[in-house]
């Protein structure tokens, strides 16, 4: 036991020491959280809180879009949203929609609200990931759901398009890996926030040695 904690002492000594525990420290983090969230889904699951539901444009309150068709929506100007006011009997953890625009759909997003008559915010957010064949999932933060408000496209106000819904679905089934895939987010965060730690932490020993230092005997 000893010599092990020689190893460390000596491993945290070097200029990498500290990056490689912070990184190490942040990647079995990430990997249990995500046997945590799958577990959590799955269990939930099995018990049927959380289901997977398919839904109509009909479904939905349409704001700034008009219905031209029975999965037909035209846009009245460039901010049409798709609104569900009341989710919050049922666990959401992602929306998947699957649509054809006649333009380019520019920004999509999906707000969320976590208290009942909370109003709709850019710190309450998601943003897509798009499938190869145009697919788009939106995934939800674990917490209480309440309304949901989909931003399907936000076109040009000179170029109004027409979208045709294909399929909309709540809940939809995620592979095991998907639980452990951070996205370009959470990448980010896993490259970034480590490497800040280990910063702070070397400068923190270094102000620690140096009061050590000042504090000894001449």
């Amino acid at each position: 036991m000893k010599k092990q904690w020689q190893k460390a002492a000596a491993l945290l000594q070097k200029p990498w020491g500290l990056a490689a525990v912070c990184y190490a420290a942040a990647l079995a983090g990430w990997l249990l959280y995500g046997v945590f969230c799958l577990g959590s889904d799955g269990l939930a699951a099995v018990r049927g809180s959380l289901r997977e539901q398919s839904m109509a444009v009909q479904d939905f309150q349409l704001v700034n879009l008009e219905q031209t068709g029975e999965n037909t929506l035209y846009t009245l100007n460039g901010d049409p949203q798709m609104i569900l006011p009341d989710v919050s009997g049922q666990k959401i953890r992602s929306l998947t929609i699957q649509a054809q625009y006649t333009k380019d759909a520019r920004e999509m997003c999906l707000y969320y609200t976590t208290a009942p008559g909370q109003d709709f915010s850019q710190e309450k957010r998601v943003f897509a990931v798009q499938a190869d064949d145009g697919t788009c999932t939106y995934t939800l933060p674990r917490t209480r759901i309440c309304t949901l408000r989909l931003d399907p496209c936000s076109p040009a106000e000179n170029e109004l398009l027409t979208m045709t819904v294909e399929s909309i679905t709540l809940n939809a089934p995620r592979s095991a890996l998907a639980y452990f895939a951070p996205g370009w987010a959470g990448a980010f965060n896993l490259i970034l926030w480590p490497g800040m730690a280990a910063a702070l932490l070397n400068i923190a020993a270094g102000l620690l040695r140096l009061l050590l230092k000042g504090r000894k005997p001449a």
